[in-house]
C-alpha cells in the first residue's frame, strides 16, 4: 500500500512538472508563493528589486464603493478622457501604457514588442537586462592596431600637455598629494571651503565654487569663451561638432560658457535646468568622447613607446641593462565613462548624440540597438508639454550597455570589460552588481570610471533612488579579480583604492532635492573641486506668481527641531490641530483634497484617518488599479467621499485633472514646483464649472523652516526666509 501511495505521488509530481503554470491541481496561494520563493527571470527580480513592498493595512478591506450613476457620464467625458487615451491610442501610447503597469508592483510589465527585425534572431529582450555583456573581450578585440587615432601631437587643440586639465588631474598629480588630501577629506572630513560666488543674472542663476580642504590641485582656471574651438578638445571631436552643429561651435550660449569650462577642468558639477534646456547633452557627450579619446590615445602612444624599445633591446640598439620606461596610465578596466539615465528613450537620444559626435563611419550592431531601445511612440497630447517630453518613446527602465570607439567604428553591445563607456539605468545596473544569483554578481567592471554622469535625476528619483545608492556603493572599488591587468601600467591612486578622489561627477536635474544635494554634498569626494549652479527664483519668476487665480493660499509653518524629527512632528500637528477643524475651516463639506508628496506619509495618514476618524475618504496612489483610481474620482467629483487622499507619485505618473476640488490641503510642499501650479487649478476647474465660489476656496500649505528649498521655488527667496524664520507662523497670499 505504502508503495502505491508513493508510486501515486512520483506521477502527481510528473504530471504538475508538465502541466506548468496551467495546472489546476495546485491552489492559488500554493503557486503565489512558489513564484515568489522563485527568483528567476526578469519578471521576478523586477518584483523583488525595482522597489521594496510597501504594506497597506487595508488591502485586506474592500475600499471601493459601487459607482453612483449620478455624474458617471460627465466623468466618462471629462475627468477619464486622459485615462481612456493612456490605454486606447494607436502609436503614440503603448510605451507610455507599458509603463503604467510597472506601477503594480504585483504583475510583471507587459509590453507589446516592435515588429521583429528579420536580421535580428527572436529573443524575449525582457527577461533580461538590455544590452548586458558582462562577459571577457573577445580574442583580438583589444588589439591596438584597429584603435590607433589620426596622427595628432600628444597637446589638443593646440594646448601643451602641461596645462591640459586631463593630464594635470589624472596624470600629472601627485601620490603623496593624494594621500595627504585622503586624510583630510576622508578620515577628517574636512570642512570645503566656498573659493568663489558669482550671480549670473543675465542667466537667471547663481554659482558657487567649493574646494576641498588643505591644498588645491594646481589646474589653471577655465577658459571661458562663445568659441569651441578655444577649449582643450580632441580635434576629431571639434570637427564633427562643427559639422553637426555649426552655429553653437562659433557661438556658444551663455549657460554652455558657464558649464563647459568647469566640465572640462574636471570639476564636480550640479545643474539644474527647466525641461526644455537640452544643449548641455551636448557638452557632456562631448566631454565624455574628449576624455575616452585621450585616454586611448595615451595607452596606444605609450604601449608603442614601450614594444619599440623591446624591439630595441632585442635587435642589440639598446643596452639589456637600461631600464624599461615606466608608464602609469591605466585602470584596473577599460570603462572609465558610466551615464545613469532613467529610460531606454533617454539612452537611445544619447546613443545618437555620441555617434555625431564621435565621427564614427560605422556603428556595429545598430539594427539590434534601434530595435532594443527605439520607440515611435508618445503620450496623449492632452498631457503637459513636459510630461510628454519625459515619457515619450521606450519607457522601459531595465538597460546596461556598453560602447566601444577604435579609430573609425563604435561597437554598441561591447563586453563591459572592454567598452569605454557604459550607459544604464540604476535599476539595469544595479540588478548586475547585486544579482540574487552570487555567482552572476558583477562589480569589477565599473571599478574605474573616472567619470560618472547622471542626467534627469528628478526621473530617477520618481522610479527608485536607492538604485543610485547601490551604484555609489560599488563605484571605483577595488575588484574581486584582475582580468589579466598589467599592474604595471596601472596607476597608484587606482591600486591604493583612491580612485574616488578624482573621480568626476556631474548630475543633470530640473529642480534640486535632499537626496540630488546629499550626492553633490556627501558622495563627491573629488579633490578638483565643486561647481553648484542654482536658479535665481524671485517673487516675480516664482511658480506661485504664475497660477493665473487671486485665490486664498495659506502657508502654515509647524515647529520642527531637525529634519530627522520633521516627519514625526509634521504628523502629530496634522492630527492635532489641522484635522480637528478641517471641516469646519472651509466653506464646503466636501471638496477636500490632501496632497501628500511621501508614500509612506501617505499610508500613516491614510490609516489614521480610517481608523481614528469618522470622514469619509478616498485614496488613491500610484500602486492603485484603473478600476479604482476612476471610482474614487467619480465618487469625489459628486460629493459622495468628502475628502481624497492623493500621492505625488500618482500625479507624476498620470498627470490628472481632478474635478470637484474645493479646498486644497498640501501635507508637505511638492518637490516639483510646476506640481503646485497645476494642483491649485483643481480648483480653479472647479470655479470655472461655477461648483465654488473663488471667494470661498483656498488652498493651505504645511511647512517647517526644513522646506526653504521648496519653498522658495514657490514664492521666491525674498519670501522664504520670511516664512521660515519669522515670529509669525500663518501667511496669506492672493
Amino acid at each position: 500500500m505504502k508503495m502505491l501511495t508513493s508510486t501515486l505521488y512520483v506521477m502527481a509530481r510528473q504530471v504538475r512538472r508538465k502541466g506548468g503554470s496551467k495546472d489546476t491541481t495546485i491552489d492559488h496561494d500554493e503557486e503565489s508563493n512558489k513564484r515568489v520563493k522563485t527568483k528567476h527571470g526578469r519578471a521576478e527580480m523586477r518584483t523583488v528589486h525595482r522597489t521594496a513592498k510597501r504594506f497597506n493595512p487595508d488591502d485586506e478591506e474592500v475600499e471601493e464603493e459601487e459607482f453612483n450613476d449620478i455624474g458617471k457620464e460627465e466623468i466618462d467625458e471629462e475627468e477619464d478622457e486622459d485615462t481612456e487615451k493612456d490605454g486606447d491610442f494607436d502609436d503614440s501610447g503603448k510605451a507610455y501604457n507599458a509603463l503604467l503597469t510597472l506601477l503594480k508592483s504585483e504583475h510583471p510589465e507587459s509590453r507589446k514588442p516592435l515588429k521583429q527585425d528579420s536580421s535580428i534572431p527572436e529573443k524575449h529582450e525582457d527577461d533580461e537586462v538590455a544590452g548586458v555583456n558582462v562577459e571577457k573581450a573577445e580574442a583580438g578585440e583589444n588589439d591596438i592596431e584597429e584603435e590607433i587615432d589620426d596622427d595628432e601631437d600628444e597637446s589638443s587643440n593646440g594646448n601643451s600637455m602641461d596645462k591640459d586639465p586631463f593630464e594635470i588631474h589624472f596624470n600629472q598629480v601627485s601620490d603623496t598629494y593624494i594621500t595627504k588630501q585622503e586624510k583630510l577629506v576622508v578620515k577628517d572630513a574636512g570642512k570645503w571651503t566656498i573659493e568663489d560666488r558669482q550671480n549670473l543674472v543675465s542667466l537667471g542663476y547663481t554659482n558657487m565654487t567649493q574646494a576641498p580642504p588643505g591644498e588645491q590641485m594646481h589646474i589653471p582656471q577655465p577658459i571661458k569663451s562663445s568659441s569651441m574651438a578655444d577649449y582643450p578638445i580632441k580635434k576629431r571631436i571639434l570637427d564633427a561638432f562643427e559639422k553637426h552643429y555649426p552655429q553653437d561651435f562659433k557661438e556658444l550660449n551663455g549657460f554652455d560658457q558657464e558649464l563647459i569650462g568647469p566640465m572640462l577642468n574636471y570639476k564636480d558639477i550640479s545643474f539644474p535646468h527647466k525641461f526644455k534646456n537640452t544643449t548641455y547633452r551636448k557638452l557632456y557627450a562631448l566631454h565624455a568622447l574628449n576624455h575616452v579619446f585621450k585616454t586611448r590615445d595615451r595607452v596606444i602612444k605609450n604601449s608603442t613607446k614601450l614594444h619599440s624599445f623591446r624591439e630595441a633591446v632585442k635587435e642589440g640598439s639598446k643596452d639589456k641593462d637600461e631600464e624599461e620606461p615606466e608608464f602609469r596610465d591605466q585602470g584596473f578596466t577599460r570603462p572609465k565613462v558610466l551615464i545613469l539615465l532613467p529610460t531606454r528613450n533617454a539612452c537611445y537620444e544619447l546613443v545618437e548624440l555620441l555617434i555625431k559626435l564621435s565621427g564614427a563611419e560605422q556603428q556595429e550592431n545598430k539594427k539590434k540597438f534601434n530595435h532594443q531601445f527605439y520607440a515611435n511612440e508618445a503620450p496623449p497630447e492632452n498631457k503637459p508639454e513636459d510630461f510628454r517630453e519625459t515619457f515619450k518613446g521606450n519607457n522601459n527602465d531595465f538597460f546596461c550597455i556598453g560602447l566601444k570607439f577604435t579609430r573609425k567604428t563604435l561597437k554598441l553591445y561591447s563586453s563591459f570589460y572592454s567598452s569605454d563607456i557604459i550607459i544604464a539605468s540604476p535599476i539595469g545596473i544595479s540588478m548586475i552588481l547585486e544579482n540574487p544569483d552570487k555567482k552572476k554578481r558583477q562589480y569589477d567592471f565599473i571599478s574605474s570610471i573616472e567619470m560618472l554622469i547622471i542626467d534627469r535625476a528628478n526621473q530617477i528619483e520618481m522610479q527608485n533612488w536607492d538604485h543610485v545608492l547601490t551604484v555609489m556603493k560599488y563605484i571605483n572599488k577595488i575588484p574581486k579579480d584582475f582580468h589579466d591587468a598589467d599592474f604595471s601600467r596601472i596607476r597608484m591612486w587606482s591600486i591604493n583604492d583612491q580612485g574616488r578622489l578624482l573621480r568626476q561627477n556631474l548630475i543633470f536635474c530640473e529642480y534640486l532635492t535632499p537626496s540630488i544635494t546629499n550626492l553633490i554634498s556627501s558622495k563627491s569626494q573629488n579633490l578638483g573641486g565643486k561647481v553648484r549652479f542654482k536658479p535665481l527664483t524671485n517673487s516675480s519668476n516664482c511658480v506661485m506668481n504664475s497660477i493665473g487665480l487671486k485665490l486664498k493660499q495659506i502657508f502654515q509653518r509647524f515647529e520642527s527641531p531637525s529634519p530627522i524629527l520633521d516627519p514625526d512632528m509634521r504628523f502629530k500637528f496634522f492630527i492635532n490641530t489641522i484635522l480637528p477643524s478641517l471641516t469646519k475651516s472651509t466653506s464646503y463639506s466636501d471638496g477636500i483634497m490632501i496632497f501628500i508628496p511621501s508614500y509612506y506619509d501617505y499610508l500613516r495618514i491614510k490609516h489614521y484617518m480610517k481608523t481614528s476618524t469618522k470622514f469619509t475618504i478616498g485614496s488613491i496612489d500610484e500602486y492603485s488599479t484603473q478600476s479604482k483610481l476612476s471610482k474614487t474620482r467619480q465618487n469625489f467629483m459628486v460629493g459622495k467621499t468628502k475628502i481624497l487622499l492623493y500621492t505625488e507619485r500618482l500625479h507624476y505618473f498620470r498627470r490628472f485633472e481632478i474635478s470637484g476640488v474645493k479646498t486644497l490641503l498640501m501635507y508637505g510642499l511638492p518637490s516639483n514646483p510646476t506640481f503646485y501650479k497645476e494642483l491649485v487649478r483643481f480648483i480653479g476647474k472647479s470655479v470655472f464649472k461655477e461648483v465654488a465660489d473663488l471667494d470661498l476656496v483656498f488652498v493651505k500649505i504645511l511647512f517647517s523652516k526644513w522646506d526653504a528649498v521648496s519653498l522658495e521655488r514657490i514664492v521666491g527667496y525674498e519670501r522664504a526666509p520670511v516664512l521660515c524664520n519669522s515670529t509669525n507662523e500663518l501667511y496669506e497670499f492672493r
